[in-house]
């Protein structure tokens, strides 16, 4: 394996996502790994606790990625800026995102980061990630183990994956995609998950408005939408014509928008 003298830009790109985490410790076993490998974005949904001197005990030397630790009350605030958000799970799910394991994802992953921010998404470590979690990601990496014993420590699961990330980073220029070629077939950049949002929820209030919904259980409809755009892979200027189809739909039936839409350009 080639390892340059300096680190790729793509891992300055890495996003950990820690969902809900209980414990400090564990905590700082995931800055240890993110550490080890070259990334240092780690943010924070809903923790516990998360005092920086606990969770130095079990990240020593790291006190760069500690004090930047991003904390956030929703999953849609602590990925809005990303253009790729991977679940990673080890229970079987019903939705329709590609599941892969790190290192299948990790060349995904790094093609990706020519374009934005990609969040790597992490549950609590005693229920994992909620299903409304998993539903706002593109894909799911599941780490293959011992059927019998698949529940990975929540340090060893961020290890495994930025491992894979930082190998498929620093592999010899040569065996690695053309960035650049890949960033310039796309005339528009990638749509980040704050604008997917946005347009989501414009989606949902233009279809409340026309009465679509004919059951209590919106959200199986709103889970199938959603995960219909995340496969499409949308750019900003999709996202924006999407989310102006909306706009106009809640306009044309005289409905209030809650926000202004974004501008088609």
């Amino acid at each position: 394996m080639f390892v340059p003298d300096t680190l790729p830009e793509s891992l300055s790109q890495i996003v950990v996502v820690l969902w809900e985490p209980q414990d400090d410790i564990n905590i700082g076993n995931a800055v240890r790994a993110c550490k080890n490998f070259g990334v240092h974005d780690l943010r924070l949904v809903r923790p516990k606790e998360a005092d920086p001197h606990q969770i130095s005990i079990s990240a020593p030397k790291a006190p760069e990625i500690i004090q930047n630790i991003g904390h956030h009350e929703t999953f849609a605030e602590a990925v809005e800026d990303c253009v790729l958000t991977v679940a990673t799970t080890a229970r079987p799910r019903t939705g329709r995102q590609v599941v892969t394991e790190p290192r299948g994802a990790a060349a995904t992953t790094v093609e990706a980061t020519g374009e934005g921010k990609v969040a790597y998404v992490f549950g609590r470590e005693d229920s994992g990630l909620p299903n409304e979690v998993v539903d706002r990601c593109h894909s799911i990496v599941t780490i293959p183990t011992d059927p019998d014993y698949s529940s990975l420590n929540l340090g060893q699961a961020v290890l495994l994956n930025m491992w894979e990330i930082f190998r498929e980073a620093t592999d010899a220029p040569e065996e690695r995609p053309d960035l650049e070629r890949v960033e310039a077939n796309r005339e528009h950049p990638p749509a980040e998950m704050g604008s997917i949002d946005r347009m989501i929820d414009t989606a949902e209030r233009a279809l409340h408005a026309i009465d679509f919904f004919k059951i209590d259980q919106t959200w199986h409809i709103i889970r199938s939408i959603r995960s219909v755009f995340l496969r499409a892979d949308l750019d900003e200027r999709e996202a924006a014509i999407w989310h102006g189809i909306f706009g106009e739909v809640l306009d044309a039936v005289g409905a209030d928008k809650a926000d202004e839409d974004d501008e088609v350009s």
